[in-house]
């Protein structure tokens, strides 16, 4: 999202059901780290013409816009993120190293994903 000459990122996001004239539907929440103004991106695609509509709302309408979608929603990102505890879709590895008085004694193995859940998955001791 972009305001007050900076790009940033949506703090949430809302995935709205379907209809007959609009798919792909979110609502981007945010607010500005400039001046803390409230934001929302509605965006939507024709199923007709695959075009995109995006809209910016500020303020009070970002407040209306979100009260309007309230009963529309499917699933928010925020949501996924406290659903899922343990690592899930592309999951990578981390390696820790345990030190006891400035030398390695072991290694700690995490699955991590991008999420920010993170599980020991073994521990191996030199």
């Amino acid at each position: 999202m972009r305001h007050c000459n900076s790009v940033f990122c949506a703090e949430d996001i809302w995935f709205l059901i379907d209809t007959q004239t609009a798919t792909k539907r979110k609502l981007y929440l945010a607010s500005c780290p400039i001046c803390a103004k409230e934001m929302a991106l509605y965006s939507e695609q024709n199923p007709e013409t695959l075009e995109t509509y995006e809209k910016y709302y500020y303020s009070g309408g970002a407040r209306k816009i979100k009260e309007k979608f309230k009963k529309e929603i499917s699933s928010t990102l925020q949501g996924f993120k406290t659903k899922y505890r343990a690592p899930y879709g592309f999951k990578y590895g981390k390696n820790i190293e345990i030190k006891k008085e400035g030398k390695c004694i072991g290694i700690k193995q995490y699955a991590c994903d991008f999420w920010g859940n993170k599980v020991l998955v073994k521990t191996i001791y030199e």
